[in-house]
C-alpha cells in the first residue's frame, strides 16, 4: 500500500509537472536533444575496454566495423628513412668563385712583384729548400710573407718565388682553370652537415658536385695526377690548388626544416586493413602494443580522447538547436509556439538520423570504398520534404541544412554525403513545394534521385574515387535512395496529417476529386449549388494566384462552402429552377433563419466527413456576419415598426480570418450577384464586383483578414476576367427570341440564392 501511495504521488506530481508549459517544452527539448545525441554518437558510445600492453584479456574483442588502421610506428620509420635520404637545402653563393680567382692573381702578382724580374733560386731554378731561402733571403722573405693577403704555407711561398715569369704564369694558369673547374659547380661546402647515408653527391649539369672541401681536394688531386704536367708542376699544383677551394654553399636550416616537414607528409601512411569480425584480442591472450593501437584507432578503447568525442557531438547538436530556435523565433514564430508542430519537427529530424544511422550500421560489403558508396541508400531527402510539405518550405530548407551537416557526421566525418544530402533534399524540397497532383509525388522522387546521382558523380570524381566503383555502387545507390525517399514520404504522410491534424495539398487534392461523398451528395441533391460552387472554386482559385494565396485551400473551400444547402436544397434558388418558391409562403424572419443556417449545418456535415479543420474554417467564414439584404428589406416592409432589428438578419459569423476565407466571400458574392444580371456586359459585371466588394469593405467583413487595398483590386480585376468568360452575351435566334418574351412575362422576381 505504501509503495502505491508514493508512486500514485509520484504519477500526481509528473502531471501537475507537465501541466506548466515552459517545463514540458524543456522537457520535450531535452528529450529531443538526448536522442540525437544518441543516434549521432552511436559508435562512440559501444562499451570501451580499459586494457594495457602485457594484460591479459578477459574476453574476445573483434572489430566492430570495417577500418583500415593506420601502423604509426611504421609510419614513422619510413618518414624519417625518407627524410634521412633527402639532402638538406643550401644557398649557392656565385660571387665566392670570383672573390677566389681574385686571391689566385693577387698571390702570384705579389710573389712576381718580389721576384723583381728573376727567381732566388740559383741559376733561376728552384734548388733552394726552406732553409736556404731563409737563409739567403730571410728579410725579404718576411716581407713577402707579410704582403700575401692569405694564409700560405712558406714551404709554398719558397717554391714559387724560385718559379721563372713564365712557369708562374702558367702555374697561375692552370691554378685558375682547377679552381674554377670545381667551384663552379654549386654546393661546395665546409663540411658534412648530415649528408644522408646513400647520398654523398648529387647531380647538376650532369657532372658529380662534391659536398665537402675535402672531397673536392681530393678531387682536385686526382685530376693532377692524371695530367701530363711536369713533376715539380705537379707538386706546386698539389700545394697550391687546395689553399683555394673556399666553400660556395652554406646551409639554409629553415628551408632545410620545411622541405624535411613536406617529405615527412608526403610519405602515405602504413595502414593495416581490419573488417568487421577480425578478432583484435583473443580471450586469455597477453596484450601486444599493436593490439592496444589498433583498440584505440577503432574507438575501442578507453581513453581521454574518445570519451570527449560524444561531449563534442553533444555540443554541436546543442549549438544546432540554439541556431534553430533563434530561426524560428525571428522567422517563423507561429511555429515556436505550436507545440504539436514541434512536436512534428523534431519527429521528422529524429526519424531521418535515425534511418540513416540504421542504414549506415548495415555492413553490406567488406570493402570499406564500396561499403561508402552504399550508404547513399539513406532516404535523407524523406524528412525535409515532409517538412516543406506539412510545416513551411523555408523551415524545411533550413533544417535541411542541419541534417545535411549531422548527416556527415554519421557517415563518419564524410563531407561528401553530407553535400548529397543537402543536394538532394533542396530538389526534394523544390518538388513537393509546387505540388498540384498526384502524379508529381512520382516526379519528386525521380527529381531527387537525378540529384543524388548528379552529386555523387561530381564529388566522386572530385575525390578521385575509382569510375567503375562510382558506377557499379555509387550511382545506383544514389539513384535508389532518391526513390525511396519519396516512397517513405507517400507513405507516412497519411498518418503523420491524422496524428497532427494537419492539412496537406495533398489532402486538398483528395477533398477537391468529384467523387468525394460529400461533393457527389451536393451534386445529386443540390445540383444548382453544385455548379455554383465550381464557378465559386473557379473565381476564388483563380485570385488566388494572384495575391498569393493558397490557391488549393481556396478552392477546396469553395466546393464545400455551400455544403450544409444539402440538407434544404429547396430553400435556395439556384435549386429551385422553375418550381414554385417556398419562401413565399413564410416569414422572413424564418426565412433568415433557414437560410443562415446552412453555415451550421455544412460545418456539422464537414466534421462528420472528417473534413480538415482549415477547410471547416471557410465553410464557417464565408458569410462573416453580413446581412441577408433581401429577406430584412421585405421585414421591413411587412413591419414598418421598430420592432425589426437588423441584427436578427445577420449571419452568425465569425468574420473572415484569412485570406482564403475572405476570397471564398468574395467570390460567392460576385458569382452569385453576377448570376442576376439579365443582359451582362463587361461593364456591368465590374461595377458590380467593384460594388460588391465595396460594400464588404464598408460593412467591416474584410477588417479581420490581411487584405489589402491593393489586394482588393487585383481580386476584382481577377474576377471580371474570369466572369466575363462565363457570363458573356449570347446572340439568340430569332425564333427563339419570341418564345423567351412571352415566356418572361410570367416569370416570377429573383430571390436571394444565400
Amino acid at each position: 500500500m505504501q509503495v502505491r501511495r508514493i508512486w500514485e504521488l509520484f504519477r500526481l506530481a509528473l502531471l501537475k509537472a507537465w501541466q506548466h508549459d515552459t517545463l514540458r517544452r524543456v522537457t520535450i527539448v531535452s528529450g529531443f536533444f538526448l536522442l540525437l545525441t544518441a543516434i549521432l554518437a552511436f559508435n562512440h558510445l559501444s562499451p570501451l575496454e580499459s586494457l594495457e600492453v602485457g594484460q591479459i584479456s578477459t574476453r574476445n574483442i573483434a572489430a566492430p566495423l570495417s577500418k583500415d588502421i593506420v601502423d604509426e610506428e611504421k609510419t614513422h620509420l619510413m618518414r624519417e628513412q625518407k627524410v634521412r635520404s633527402t639532402p638538406p637545402v643550401y644557398t649557392h653563393d656565385p660571387n665566392v668563385l670570383g672573390r677566389t680567382r681574385n686571391e689566385i692573381e693577387q698571390l702570384f702578382r705579389v710573389v712576381l712583384d718580389n721576384q723583381g724580374g728573376s727567381p732566388w733560386g740559383e741559376g733561376g731554378t728552384a734548388t733552394l729548400d726552406l732553409a736556404g731561402i731563409k737563409a739567403n733571403y730571410g728579410e725579404r722573405f718576411e716581407q713577402l710573407k707579410a704582403q700575401v693577403a692569405m694564409v700560405v704555407p712558406e714551404k709554398t711561398l719558397a717554391l714559387l718565388v724560385q718559379l721563372r715569369p713564365e712557369s708562374l704564369a702558367f702555374l697561375q694558369m692552370e691554378t685558375d682553370n682547377l679552381i674554377s673547374e670545381i667551384m663552379t659547380l654549386p654546393g661546395l661546402t665546409e663540411n658534412n652537415h648530415d649528408w644522408p647515408e646513400n647520398t654523398l653527391a648529387t647531380r647538376a649539369a650532369g657532372r658529380v658536385v662534391p659536398y665537402t672541401v675535402n672531397e673536392a681536394k681530393a678531387m682536385v688531386e686526382d685530376r693532377i695526377d692524371a695530367s701530363k704536367l711536369p713533376a715539380e708542376a705537379k707538386q706546386a699544383l698539389h700545394d697550391l690548388v687546395p689553399l683555394f677551394l673556399h666553400p660556395n654553399a652554406t646551409l639554409d636550416e629553415d628551408a632545410t626544416r620545411r622541405l624535411r616537414n613536406e617529405v615527412r607528409q608526403s610519405v602515405a601512411p602504413v595502414t593495416i586493413q581490419i573488417r568487421q569480425g577480425d578478432l583484435i584480442v583473443r580471450e586469455g591472450e597477453v596484450v601486444t602494443e599493436d593490439q592496444v593501437r589498433i583498440l584505440s584507432q577503432l574507438g575501442l578503447l578507453r581513453s581521454g580522447a574518445t570519451l570527449l568525442r560524444p561531449a563534442g557531438t553533444s555540443l554541436l547538436i546543442l549549438v544546432s538547436m540554439a541556431v534553430l530556435f533563434v530561426y524560428l523565433k525571428q522567422f517563423r514564430r507561429e511555429l515556436l509556439v505550436d507545440e504539436r508542430r514541434m512536436w512534428l519537427l523534431g519527429l521528422l529530424a529524429t526519424m531521418t538520423l535515425l534511418t540513416a544511422r540504421v542504414i549506415t550500421s548495415i555492413r553490406f560489403h567488406d570493402q570499406p570504398e564500396v561499403l561508402r558508396l552504399i550508404f547513399y541508400l539513406a532516404p535523407v531527402a524523406t524528412g525535409p520534404m515532409l517538412i516543406a510539405l506539412l510545416l513551411d518550405t523555408r523551415v524545411a530548407i533550413f533544417m535541411s541544412a542541419l541534417l545535411s551537416l549531422w548527416i556527415g557526421l554519421i557517415t563518419d566525418y564524410s563531407i561528401a554525403h553530407g553535400m548529397v544530402a543537402f543536394l538532394g533534399s533542396l530538389v526534394g524540397i523544390y518538388a513537393v513545394s509546387g505540388l498540384s497532383q498526384r502524379m508529381d509525388f512520382a516526379r519528386s522522387g525521380l527529381y531527387v534521385a537525378a540529384a543524388n546521382i548528379t552529386g555523387v558523380l561530381a564529388t566522386g570524381l572530385a575525390m578521385g574515387i575509382d569510375l567503375r566503383l562510382l558506377l557499379t555502387y555509387g550511382l545506383p545507390m544514389a539513384g535508389l535512395g532518391g526513390i525511396t525517399s519519396a516512397v517513405f514520404m507517400i507513405g507516412s504522410l497519411p498518418y503523420l496529417e491524422s496524428a497532427f491534424q494537419i492539412t496537406t495539398s495533398v489532402k486538398l487534392l483528395e477533398l477537391t476529386n468529384p467523387n468525394h461523398p460529400l461533393l457527389r451528395r451536393l451534386l445529386m441533391e443540390a445540383p444548382g449549388t453544385y455548379h455554383h460552387s465550381l464557378l465559386v472554386g473557379n473565381l476564388g482559385e483563380a485570385a488566388a494566384e494572384e495575391i498569393g494565396a493558397d490557391a488549393l485551400l481556396v478552392r477546396a473551400g469553395a466546393y464545400y462552402h455551400d455544403i450544409g444547402k444539402i440538407r434544404r436544397p429547396a430553400f435556395f434558388i439556384e435549386n429551385q429552377g422553375r418550381g414554385e418558391n417556398p419562401h413565399t409562403k413564410i416569414a422572413p424572419t424564418l426565412s433568415t433563419l433557414i437560410i443562415t443556417s446552412h453555415v451550421k449545418d455544412g460545418v456539422e456535415l464537414c466534421t462528420e466527413a472528417k473534413i480538415p479543420r482549415a477547410v471547416i474554417d471557410v465553410v464557417e467564414q464565408h458569410h462573416g456576419e453580413t446581412l441577408v439584404a433581401y429577406f430584412y428589406h421585405r421585414a421591413m416592409e411587412m413591419d414598418r415598426t421598430e420592432s425589426v432589428q437588423e441584427k436578427n438578419f445577420r449571419y452568425e459569423g465569425p468574420k473572415p480570418q484569412t485570406k482564403e476565407a475572405a476570397l471564398v466571400m468574395l467570390a460567392d458574392s460576385a458569382e452569385a450577384a453576377v448570376r442576376s444580371l439579365t443582359q451582362p456586359t463587361h461593364g456591368k459585371i465590374e461595377g458590380l464586383v467593384r460594388k460588391l466588394i465595396k460594400d464588404k469593405l464598408h460593412d467591416g467583413q474584410l477588417e479581420a483578414c490581411e487584405l489589402t487595398f491593393k489586394d482588393l483590386d487585383r481580386i476584382a480585376e481577377s474576377f471580371c476576367r474570369v466572369l466575363n468568360g462565363i457570363y458573356h452575351t449570347r446572340i439568340e435566334y430569332p425564333e427563339q427570341v419570341s418564345k423567351d418574351a412571352e415566356g418572361s412575362r410570367g416569370r416570377s422576381g429573383t430571390v436571394y440564392s444565400g
